[in-house]
């Protein structure tokens, strides 16, 4: 009797009825390995270029559909995020392998000194989801009480985070092919302007849809406190990590 090499359930098709696993399990070769990048390539699409066009131009009913439970169309909001995240390393590590380009940052806009925006910068990834709780709960409390709940503030703030990687992929794709220094602070403004742009643009395209009273001006407050908060939280999160001896 044939039993899933995965689980140890009975088989009674080509399929495990208890997990799922294909009852024929071939050997790990150069074929499957290269067959699995493949599938995954050409599986990922369905869902996160989907995603990812809608983020970009229409945010609103991006965030809208997921919530309200059209979530097989797009592509999950953490592991999407995840995605981007480490499409940005592979980028930013391939840039500082293949570059050689002096950090001619100085301080920066909000008066960071060139020390703290260069681990601001070593460590984007973890200073950026580690603040995402908080503004989400400050876009929660200014615009999106009561008609949401804070968790699913919290979910559609790893689509808006992604965008940010996005944007960072974008710029170092471009600072790439025409050899632009990426480590410098008009850079870095750059991605700010371009960001706090598309938020406000995002903010106004999903909130609209609940019908929220005084919704400029409660989008424009929520990113103004959610820009000092942030600015205030990434430079303590940077100092800590200078004290552990991050550098």
């Amino acid at each position: 009797m044939q039993v899933c090499l995965n689980c140890g359930m009975q088989l009674t098709d080509h399929y495990c009825a208890h997990c799922g696993q294909k009852a024929e399990v071939s050997r790990l070769t150069w074929h499957s390995l290269v067959e699995e990048v493949f599938h995954f390539f050409t599986h990922i699409e369905k869902g996160f270029f989907k995603t990812a066009g809608t983020l970009i131009i229409r945010p609103g009913k991006l965030f809208k559909d997921y919530l309200d439970g059209k979530r097989k169309t797009y592509h999950k909001p953490v592991s999407f995020l995840m995605i981007w995240i480490a499409a940005f390393l592979i980028i930013f590590g391939l840039a500082n392998k293949f570059t050689h380009y002096a950090s001619i940052n100085s301080e920066s806009l909000v008066t960071f000194d060139a020390r703290t925006w260069m681990i601001i910068n070593k460590y984007r990834t973890l200073i950026e989801v580690l603040i995402l709780p908080v503004t989400a709960f400050i876009t929660w409390l200014v615009v999106a009480r009561p008609r949401l709940n804070y968790i699913e503030i919290v979910s559609v703030s790893f689509y808006i985070v992604s965008l940010l990687f996005i944007v960072l992929c974008i710029q170092m794709v471009i600072a790439l092919i025409f050899q632009l220094n990426y480590r410098t602070n008009t850079f870095d403004l750059v991605s700010v302007i371009v960001y706090l742009i598309w938020i406000l643009y995002c903010g106004i395209d999903f909130y609209r849809r609940y019908k929220v009273r005084w919704l400029v001006v409660r989008v424009i407050f929520s990113v103004a406190l959610n820009v000092v908060a942030y600015f205030l939280l990434s430079r303590l999160i940077a100092k800590g990590l200078l004290a552990l001896g991050f550098a």
